[in-house]
């Protein structure tokens, strides 16, 4: 069985579908955000000491951390 990516292993300006979420203490946050399932999300950049993800999503990007980047899993295009 394959195993699931996180959006932590995107690639600059690599794209996938948000498939689900994990439970974790920023989950609400990340929904709130727009980080639904189903959800296209571009990898934009990483910041240069790995802090921080950029990503495209609905017509805006955001700015999120690695640990909220591995619980976020994706499925790819």
């Amino acid at each position: 069985m394959k195993q699931k990516r996180t959006l932590s292993s995107l690639r600059t300006g690599e794209s996938a579908f948000v498939d689900v979420l994990d439970e974790c203490l920023f989950t609400c946050k990340l929904l709130n955000l727009g980080l639904l399932p189903k959800t296209k999300v571009t990898l934009v950049r990483k910041s240069p000491f790995g802090g921080a993800f950029y990503i495209k999503l609905g017509g805006y990007q955001l700015a999120i951390r690695i640990e909220e980047a591995d619980t976020i899993y994706i499925d790819d295009l």
